[in-house]
């Protein structure tokens, strides 16, 4: 259950300059891979010996594997953003919980006694405090913030 007023324990900044590093260095994987291709089929071109089935081979899965590793690490940046905004969503529920409790606390003893007297009245105060939006989710590759924690 949510805390009405309580800090998320999230690092709100800490998870979006994560997800730009990984973003970042799934890129730096794909550069040097393009690279290390380009040098493989320079030397293919120019190979001369019994062994270029087993380069190709190596060559090949080098590849696949490079790809998959960056692809896993931009998986990983996008479940940051993910965590940021499920977060900040939390966060902004919280400050959201605390403000309805304090527009219920200022309520007047009148109002308050009505309630004793008819519980079927309706508090509004759920109503005077406006739900917050969810977040956008941060992407790729700057992984922005796309919301601030909202205050009332």
């Amino acid at each position: 259950m949510a805390n009405a007023g309580g800090r998320v324990q999230f690092d709100f900044d800490g998870a979006l300059r994560l997800a730009r590093k990984l973003w970042a260095l799934a890129d730096e994987i794909d550069v040097r891979r393009r690279s290390r291709r380009s040098n493989a089929n320079s030397a293919r071109a120019k190979w001369e010996g019994p062994l270029v089935s087993e380069f190709d081979a190596l060559d090949e899965s080098e590849w696949a594997n490079a790809e998959k590793i960056a692809q896993q690490l931009r998986d990983e940046a996008r479940l940051w953003g993910e965590a940021w905004a499920g977060a900040m969503n939390q966060q902004n529920k919280n400050n959201r919980m605390a403000e309805v409790e304090r527009v219920r606390d200022e309520r007047g003893r009148l109002e308050k006694l009505n309630d004793t007297v008819n519980p079927f009245a309706s508090d509004d105060s759920d109503d005077q405090v406006p739900m917050p939006p969810y977040p956008a989710v941060p992407g790729p590759a700057g992984f922005a913030p796309t919301a601030t924690e909202i205050r009332y």
